[in-house]
């Protein structure tokens, strides 16, 4: 058995998430709870941002290869772009075939969510979900076909702000990441809020694509937020460490995480920029260039 739609998403965007943030919340008018005082501050770090690129990542379930994502990232104007195509591959696909598109859309300025577009294609259903963020929230519809009791009902969630995983990832590879930081800020995947709590471990050299990176080392924490925002624990995730490249490009490299069915990993097998690295891009203060620099 292989990965689903949205463990393909978090697997391939939790990539790997001090201070009071701004934040909005509705539960029937209560007061916000503990949890909320201890969220990042909402404005995004200044590391410079990501350039265009596509990249091909591989995923498994403890020693069997299970499938593969062709991810590209973009900007339009003031629109960041993320556009994902995968599913299982191999002896898995025998088994459990599933196929999963989506179209991840943020703002550039303040690195949150817009709008999520996401069809997952198995062999006996197809999900289409839409989530739209904004101010309030986020406002999420699904449909399925064939259609069930709740297909094209939206699910609303009133916390703001609120990240998808696209959102995530660009909001935590822009902070600093010294050893010790810790970012803690809400993700909406498409189903379900959680709270994200992302550590930096440190620094070493991981192996992957085919060369050997300078990492930043990341642990990963989720709690589920209630419909009464209080928190519990996730139901089938248990924890995940995820290596993020400690260049100026700060790539999602790899993600080992243990959930209900065991261990499930992902791993960077290939990446392509369209355009050079501009001359004037340096490494930032902390971060160490690539030991090789040919891409």
């Amino acid at each position: 058995m292989g990965p689903p739609a949205s463990k393909l998403r978090v697997l391939l965007l939790a990539g790997l998430l001090p201070g009071a943030g701004v934040a909005s919340v509705d539960a029937d008018d209560k007061p916000p709870p503990e949890w909320v005082a201890k969220l990042s501050p909402p404005a995004p770090g200044a590391f410079p941002p990501l350039r265009p690129l596509t990249a091909t990542y591989t995923f498994g379930w403890s020693a069997l290869k299970s499938g593969r994502a062709e991810a590209a990232f973009s900007q339009k104007g003031q629109q960041l772009i993320l556009e994902l195509k995968g599913g299982t591959i191999g002896a898995v696909r025998g088994l459990w075939r599933m196929d999963s598109t989506s179209t991840s859309t943020a703002d550039a300025a303040s690195l949150l969510a817009v709008r999520l577009e996401q069809v997952e294609t198995y062999s006996d259903e197809k999900r289409t979900t839409i989530v739209d963020f904004g101010p309030e929230g986020a406002a999420r519809t699904r449909t399925r076909e064939p259609a069930d009791k709740d297909s094209g009902k939206t699910k609303r969630f009133k916390f703001a702000p609120v990240h998808d995983l696209h959102s995530a990832l660009l909001f935590i590879r822009s902070q600093p990441l010294q050893k010790g930081d810790k970012i803690r800020l809400v993700v909406y995947p498409a189903a379900q809020a959680y709270l994200a709590e992302v550590e930096v471990l440190g620094r070493e050299t991981l192996s992957t694509a085919g060369k050997k990176w300078p990492a930043i080392k990341l642990n990963l924490k989720l709690q589920r937020i209630e419909k009464d925002f209080t928190l519990a624990s996730h139901r089938k995730f248990k924890r995940a460490t995820g290596w993020l490249s400690d260049d100026s490009d700060r790539l999602l490299l790899k993600i080992a995480s243990e959930v209900m069915v065991g261990k499930v990993w992902m791993d960077l097998e290939k990446i392509e920029f369209p355009q050079p690295k501009p001359a004037s891009a340096k490494t930032p203060p902390g971060s160490k260039p690539p030991a090789t620099a040919k891409r």
